[in-house]
């Protein structure tokens, strides 16, 4: 499969950690807690964001840190050492956050201490275990047997699979998303999480990389690798392959501008909108870039996206045109955020850091 080589090149740029060659097949990492170290905001950050009225960072060796100003950061209590990749909140309390060997944690406390709630060595053995029940219940269904053998595939792999995306619809209702096309739903916060590859229209299993909300209840748009677009609802438990594809590079981000579009970016610095879910695209006027890997809306509706090489973009018009900031800064950039008083936070192989917006 074109895929499971194809992509390799993007997450050893974008997403894979120098822990990850000792890994081999003993997953310790999922047993070991992070070390607190005072050098944590200065390491690593593969994604950073603000939920209510704190900032939260992720990034290696199952690093969480949390902010109450942006500025002073403090080191989470993580039952894990796995590099973790995305964060969320949806509440002032409850949390998640997913990352290498399929891990995913949670916090009912602000982000202060995190439990593990699901990991890459239960994602083969459930999984097998469920649609091995799906086969006895349908036995003419074709595609049950054939998602046994992934799953079997997947227990002898180990937990080598990423997460690399958790978005909450509300405390209760969630989707982790990952590499191979791995998605997981929750119905009650976590306590269980369910596959539903079955009912993705993603035959090829290529990687999901991000997921952001639309309008109507329970509704996200969902963007990946090799120009996967899909309208997923967590109501019906579906994913659909959106009616059109603007081009068929792999894209990282997707995030909904203020008057309802989708915009999304990924490799070579593509940018296109979507105002129909997908039915259309137009591309976006920008300049040229590196990769575009992260994005983010800011409080007055204005729209930041950053380039793998350290571009800063900025949008004043909903996503139709975006122009580079006078920023510098001095390296390469995984994640954006809103960060207090008009400043901008960034994460990349050198922590956290943070810049005012140029007015």
């Amino acid at each position: 499969m074109i895929a499971r080589n194809a992509l390799l090149a993007v997450l050893l740029t974008l997403m894979m950690t120098p822990w990850s060659v000792i890994q081999a097949k003993t997953y310790d990492v999922l047993e070991m807690p992070a070390v607190p170290s005072d050098l944590a905001s200065t390491s690593l950050i593969f994604s950073i964001g603000k939920y209510f009225d704190r900032y939260y960072a992720v990034g290696q060796y199952g690093h969480i840190l949390y902010s109450d100003d942006g500025e002073n950061w403090t080191q989470a209590e993580v039952p894990v050492r796995s590099s973790l990749l995305d964060i969320t909140f949806a509440t002032p309390e409850k949390g998640w956050a997913v990352g290498h060997e399929g891990v995913i944690l949670h916090s009912s406390d602000g982000g202060k201490t995190w439990v593990k709630q699901f990991d890459g060595l239960r994602y083969g053995q459930e999984g097998k275990a469920y649609y091995e029940e799906l086969v006895a219940q349908d036995p003419n269904e074709e595609l049950y047997p054939f998602l046994v053998d992934e799953m079997d595939f997947a227990i002898s792999q180990g937990a080598d699979k990423p997460l690399f995306r958790v978005y909450f619809h509300d405390e209760n209702r969630g989707h982790a998303l990952g590499a191979y096309g791995m998605i997981l739903q929750t119905m009650d916060g976590g306590k269980n999480w369910q596959h539903v590859l079955h009912n993705m229209e993603n035959d090829s299993f290529y990687h999901i990389f991000d997921a952001t909300p639309l309008p109507e209840d329970g509704k996200f748009f969902i963007s990946g690798e090799a120009g996967l677009f899909m309208i997923g609802d967590i109501n019906e438990q579906v994913a659909v392959q959106t009616e059109s594809v603007p081009w068929e590079g792999s894209f990282f981000t997707t995030i909904a501008a203020a008057d309802g579009g989708i915009i999304t970016g990924g490799l070579r610095g593509r940018m296109f909108i979507t105002n129909d879910e997908g039915v259309s695209w137009q591309a976006v006027e920008k300049p040229p870039t590196s990769s575009i890997v992260d994005s983010a809306r800011l409080p007055n509706g204005n729209l930041v996206a950053v380039g793998i090489a350290g571009e800063v973009l900025l949008s004043t018009d909903n996503g139709m045109n975006f122009s580079r900031l006078p920023i510098n800064t001095g390296g390469r950039i995984y994640a954006v955020a809103e960060g207090p008083e008009g400043t901008l936070l960034f994460g990349g192989p050198s922590g956290i850091s943070k810049y005012a917006i140029p007015q």
